[in-house]
């Protein structure tokens, strides 16, 4: 094949994210479920009772997946009934009175999904999502299709919030933001101020920046929303939930189809982590996407949708 006739690589971080749901054909439904409120973004007429649920990350918001279903709409890939919800504590929906476990965040969206009419799921998950995925398919395996985690935060994370000190140098980047997270959360309304006066100056762009594999390439809409939902108490939340997790215990239980991928240049997902999760999941599809870091689904989204279709592929036939 000639250079001129090779094909043309996917654009890096090529889509804006977006903010309104009308944007990506979705309607916002508003649910109660016994832990508290939850805004999800679907379609208005579902095709079948299985849901595509979306699972986003610490410090994100529905809105992450929307570079990726941008990518879906221009490849002519549609994707059957999307439901992106909104976690517990983090953009539209409230957080527990009682806190949070790795169970109450479950319970929590498996009634969401539930209220508006879907019995059984594939999920998608990034980074916190993804470990939540993991979970509900291991708990939940009569209603799980098939899973998909892009940047799971598996193994490394947990250890790293379990023995911060001892277990430093494992991952360093996420045992620094989540000591950040906690002072700016015990602080209080101050803390909040911390945060608004960070994102006004640019302080907090910068420090993000190194979740990206070219974090001044990406679109400015990605960092300011990753700013806007930093949500510190929800953050540190999240990490006590996962405290002494027995991921090993649990995630054996996974009978469905699973792909995982992490960024070659991820700062919170690393290769141990994969050496691990094939140790648990020896039937998974695990790949390493090329020039990105911990944000594939909007770094790489076209790399990564051809990715989560070759696993759909291994679903069992209904």
């Amino acid at each position: 094949m000639s250079p001129e006739s090779q094909p043309t690589p996917p654009a890096y971080s090529p889509f804006p994210l977006l903010l309104l749901a009308a944007d990506v054909g979705l309607v916002e439904t508003t649910v109660e479920t016994r832990l508290g409120s939850c805004v999800i973004r679907h379609r208005a007429s579902p095709t079948s009772a299985t849901a595509t649920l979306f699972l986003h990350g610490a410090a994100g918001a529905w809105t992450t997946w929307t570079p990726l279903l941008q990518a879906a709409t221009s490849a002519r890939t549609p994707i059957e009934n999307p439901v992106l919800l909104d976690l517990p504590g983090w953009g539209d929906s409230s957080m527990p009175g009682g806190g949070l476990t790795v169970e109450t965040i479950s319970a929590f969206i498996r009634e969401s999904v539930e209220a508006v009419g879907y019995t059984d799921w594939r999920i998608v998950g990034h980074s916190l999502g993804g470990s939540i995925a993991l979970h509900l398919a291991a708990t939940s395996p009569e209603r799980t299709r098939s899973i998909a985690v892009v940047s799971p935060t598996t193994f490394s994370i947990i250890r790293s919030i379990d023995h911060p000190v001892r277990n430093f140098g494992e991952m360093p980047a996420f045992t620094t933001l989540l000591g950040v997270m906690r002072l700016l959360t015990a602080l209080g309304r101050a803390g909040v101020g911390l945060v608004r006066t960070a994102a006004a100056t640019g302080a907090a762009k910068l420090a993000f920046a190194p979740l990206f594999r070219h974090g001044f390439r990406v679109p400015p809409s990605l960092i300011t929303a990753t700013v806007r939902d930093l949500r510190p108490a929800a953050f540190a939340a999240a990490a006590d939930a996962t405290r002494g997790y027995d991921a090993v215990a649990v995630w054996s239980d996974i009978r469905c189809p699973v792909v995982a991928l992490r960024g070659d240049r991820d700062i919170f997902v690393g290769p141990r982590d994969f050496d691990d999760l094939a140790q648990v999941l020896p039937a998974a599809r695990l790949a390493v996407v090329a020039g990105c870091g911990h944000f594939a689904i909007a770094e790489r989204p076209v790399e990564v949708l051809a990715a989560i279709f070759a696993g759909w592929a291994d679903e069992p036939k209904p």
